[in-house]
């Protein structure tokens, strides 16, 4: 791949703090507030009821998806957010960027005790378990999983495969869209982490 992104740090930092959820209930979130007139505002209201409106970002070997969310205010005009992305990796083929964990997190029953489930891989739509030395791994399992300095999420996962040092890959569900937004975002902070050469620091204040 060539050393090359098709945005500029600054544009990058900018879409990291749309991005980025605030920690106070009552802060006002990050956005544009666009204004085209009454029928460039409509279709892009239709357009946003019908479809799955996304901002496109290409980062080397990465490619990010920031979901686009639309509202009206009283004015007609319309609020552009951009909730967490989903993360690619380029090659042969794209697949969501999985996290190897530095350490593997419990999965937790519903009344918050562990199990004998780990995880040690986290992606969007997949985890990689450790079983825990059960004879079988389940083909399915509702349970939560607690990210570090973050509520549960209750999770759907399907069994797909076996791999190797004895793992099991399960593809997953989330019953709240609002989990599925916190697991993009927990991921987004890590990829940040892991690679501020790509997602530069945010300057105190964007104009």
């Amino acid at each position: 791949m060539a050393n090359k992104t098709v945005l500029t740090p600054d544009e990058l930092a900018y879409l990291a703090k749309l991005a980025r959820r605030s920690d106070s209930p009552n802060a006002e979130e990050p956005g544009f507030t666009l204004d085209g007139g009454l029928d460039a505002n409509n279709l892009l209201l239709q357009l946003g009821a019908r479809a799955n409106l996304t901002l496109e970002a290409e980062l080397e070997d990465y490619h990010l998806s920031f979901p686009l969310q639309l509202s009206e205010d009283e004015f007609h005009s319309i609020r552009l957010q951009l909730a967490p992305p989903t993360i690619y990796e380029r090659g042969p083929v794209l697949r969501a960027w999985r996290l190897a964990l530095d350490e593997p997190l419990p999965l937790l029953a519903e009344d918050g005790g562990k199990t004998a489930l780990t995880v040690h891989e986290l992606s969007p739509n997949g985890l990689l378990v450790d079983t825990g030395g059960q004879r079988k791994a389940p083909k399915h399992f509702h349970l939560r999983l607690a990210l570090p300095g973050a509520r549960s999420l209750l999770i759907e996962a399907r069994r797909i495969r076996a791999v190797e040092r004895g793992m099991t890959a399960y593809e997953v569900d989330f019953p709240q869209e609002e989990d599925a937004e916190c697991i993009r975002n927990y991921l987004y902070q890590e990829h940040q982490r892991l690679y501020p050469d790509l997602q530069p620091e945010l300057p105190n204040e964007v104009r």
